[in-house]
């Protein structure tokens, strides 16, 4: 056994002695009022590229690979002979005055990116690794009139349609292995790489090491001619793609750049931010890389390019922002809001939440334990250890109404939300503020801009206080509102106790919750005066739903599960002080009572087509593995099931059992429909194998489209 792990032992025995001597002569403090602070993080750039590998080393998991080549991508058109037709389509003059259906979108001028988008006449469909552009309408003489490909190592993943400008976003992955540099240990205990000195040694030295690089591509054509795409530009950035929108003719993407990525190839290069056009590398200049320096390891880095969709003479504009783990992304007209869930802390830190939230609840004796950890010789990690077992020691004999204070104050230190909001402006992007709220989000629809104002709601899971009270508390929700400088002025909070959001609309100045715990209570929450958000009305029914959708100002429809079963709800809240279910229609459970159903407009709000002057709602539900088009008459009084449309292979000969295709071990995924949508009075829908077109009356067969 090594001295340290023999200090370890000593440690803790000498504290459980402690504990047990003062179990039965603690004294206790009063409650304290819980008033959360949190600090802001300066927003800083780098006065040199070596700065930047710097803060990037000493995350632990820097390095670089720069100069990888990226990829790139073929257009294939058919020829005049392969086409029936024969002509080049160009945009009919009556476009604009056909009714047709666009992407369920969050705000009302903000455009996301799907994987099908239509004109009014064609539609835009990425299926597998292609993009296809089909003459949508009329239906009877729909037709495939050009393909772009991509490369093997390239998917695509999400595109736009203004006017005559298509712009497709892919993701291509790259792998590849490189000689990892050896870590020299030397006499000081430090390491560095390098060559070593006469009295360093090898401490860690492997001969090969893999990794990959991750580029986003957005690729904009010209398709005037629509059976002849012209590739204007290509713009790479490198990281993941996160999301996009486009306001107006300009597009906004976000990549992801994770730490990891970063490993240096060759022994003397740096790594540089870059982006490339048409081929062109271009250095991302020190002006435009930020970063905060706040606690914890991660340095992931968030890539925004901004290109004008119409001009391709107009420079990108590409910004780069070292903000930590990102994850939600909300976009309004005039402003990007990134979060990040912040849950790691260096132990200075973490000694100073112990200072303040817990040990004014404990004896003396406690700081005086605590006091001797940092004498010890141990790793940071290892003082946690021994802090949260000597914490949790005094805690156990508190009350529980004190263990709940100390819990609800640390909890919402832990479990916090930093949002960063950054402003759009025909293509300029620019950092504003930041601001921190308790607990986490669900989705994008957690948070929403109205009149100067963001309002967030989260929810406190409460399991990270298991290490100080040796269990959790009860999860809780919130909803606050902040002003412009991300600063909260509004709070509502420990809705529905032990209970955690499902889904979450806000309407101007309403905002409709659903928590879920046995039960689906459907809150409705007066946002009019920011300052003092208060409960309205609250309605408890079974299930829970994960998506609401407003029909107008006082309907909503919600789609959700029951009983392993998918559920459409229709809510009135006419009179918000009690509001209704008005109608329900749940998938029929099948004969097999483990029957369930299942939709991908559960958890993706694109997948959901509702046209409130048509009463149509299309959802795409599965009973067993493939989604079929559920499509409903929905009234003010009623969600009637109109029919059902499904995708089917021709690959099933008559003289087959076609019960053995849906069996558990044959899966074709590519007849499931993913989209719905309708030109004038017919409705497609979209698989990755076909697209169909059906009559919108009476759901009648026009026409299909083999994709693939």
């Amino acid at each position: 056994m090594d001295k340290m792990q023999i200090k370890i032992i000593g440690v803790v025995l000498a504290v459980a002695l402690i504990g047990t001597a003062v179990y039965y002569s603690l004294t206790y403090q009063n409650e304290t009022i819980l008033n959360i602070q949190y600090p802001t993080y300066q927003l800083m750039n780098f006065g040199s590229y070596d700065d930047l590998n710097t803060f990037l080393e000493n995350s632990g998991e820097s390095g670089s690979n720069s100069g990888v080549s990226l990829g790139g991508r073929d257009i294939t058109v058919p020829s005049l002979s392969e086409m029936d037709g024969g002509d080049s389509f160009a945009a009919m003059d009556a476009e604009q005055s056909k009714s047709y259906s666009g992407t369920n979108i969050q705000e009302l001028g903000v455009d996301e990116p799907d994987i099908v988008k239509t004109d009014g006449t064609y539609l835009y469909v990425i299926s597998e690794s292609k993009l296809y552009i089909i003459l949508a309408y009329p239906a009877e003489d729909a037709e495939i009139i050009a393909t772009i490909s991509f490369n093997d190592s390239e998917t695509p993943q999400n595109l736009f349609i203004y006017g005559e400008r298509l712009a497709v976003i892919t993701q291509s992955y790259l792998y590849y292995n490189y000689p990892l540099k050896e870590i020299h240990e030397g006499e000081d205990g430090g390491s560095e790489p390098g060559s070593p000195d006469d009295n360093a040694t090898v401490s860690r030295a492997y001969d090969m090491i893999w990794t990959d690089t991750t580029t986003t591509h957005l690729y904009i054509f010209d398709v005037s001619v629509r059976s002849s795409p012209v590739q204007t530009q290509d713009i790479q950035m490198k990281g993941y793609f996160s999301n996009a929108r486009m306001i107006d003719s300009f597009i906004y993407v976000i990549t992801t750049y994770y730490d990891y990525n970063m490993y240096e190839p060759t022994g003397n290069d740096i790594y540089i931010p870059q982006y490339s056009v048409n081929g062109l590398v271009k250095d991302i200049g020190l002006s435009s890389i930020y970063y905060i320096d706040f606690p914890g390891t991660s340095k992931t880095q968030t890539n925004i390019i901004s290109v004008d969709i119409l001009d391709d003479t107009l420079d990108v504009t590409a910004e780069v922002f070292l903000l930590g783990d990102t994850s939600t992304v909300y976009v309004s007209t005039d402003h990007i809001y990134i979060t990040s869930y912040s849950y790691n802390y260096d132990y200075t830190t973490y000694q100073e939440l112990m200072d303040t939230y817990v040990l004014p609840y404990l004896p003396s004796q406690a700081t005086s334990d605590l006091e001797s950890i940092d004498s010890l010789s141990l790793e940071e990690y290892q003082k946690t250890t021994v802090v949260e077992w000597i914490i949790q020691n005094y805690v156990d004999s508190l009350d529980e109404d004190q263990k709940q204070t100390i819990a609800r104050q640390l909890v919402a230190q832990y479990e916090k939300t930093i949002i960063h909001k950054i402003s759009i402006d025909n293509g300029d992007i620019t950092y504003m503020s930041q601001g921190t709220v308790p607990g986490t989000l669900l989705n994008q629809f957690s948070l929403s801009e109205y009149d100067g104002y963001l309002r967030v709601a989260t929810t406190i899971h409460g399991w990270m206080m298991r290490p100080y009270l040796s269990n959790s508390i009860d999860s809780y929700n919130n909803v606050y509102v902040l002003d412009d400088a991300l600063e909260i002025v509004g709070t509502l909070e420990n809705i529905a106790p032990d209970e955690q959001i499902y889904s979450v609309r806000f309407l101007d100045s309403i905002c409709y919750l659903v928590t879920f715990k046995q039960i689906d209570p459907f809150f409705v929450i007066d946002l009019s005066d920011p300052l003092n958000p208060v409960i309205l009305g609250e309605l408890k029914i079974p299930g829970y739903s994960t998506y609401l959708h407003p029909v107008d100002d006082t309907h909503v429809i919600g789609i959700g599960m029951q009983e392993s079963q998918v559920k459409v709800s229709l809510f009135s809240v006419i009179d918000v002080f009690n509001p209704e279910e008005l109608a329900t229609y749940m998938v029929e459970r099948q004969t097999d009572s483990y029957s369930w159903s299942s939709s991908t407009a559960l958890y993706e709000h694109k997948a959901f087509l509702y046209d409130e002057e048509k009463q149509l709602l299309i959802i795409p539900i599965s009973t067993n593995y493939k989604e079929s088009a559920y499509v409903f008459d929905v009234s003010m009084q009623e969600i009637m099931l109109k029919g059902i449309i499904t995708h089917e292979s021709d690959e099933i000969e008559d003289d087959e059992d076609p019960e053995y295709y849906g069996r558990y071990w044959y899966r074709d995924y590519s007849y499931s429909i993913k989209r719905s949508l309708y030109i004038e009075d017919v409705i497609y829908t979209v698989s990755d194998a076909m697209i169909q077109m059906n009559m919108m009356d009476d759901l009648s067969y026009i026409n299909s489209i083999v994709l693939s």
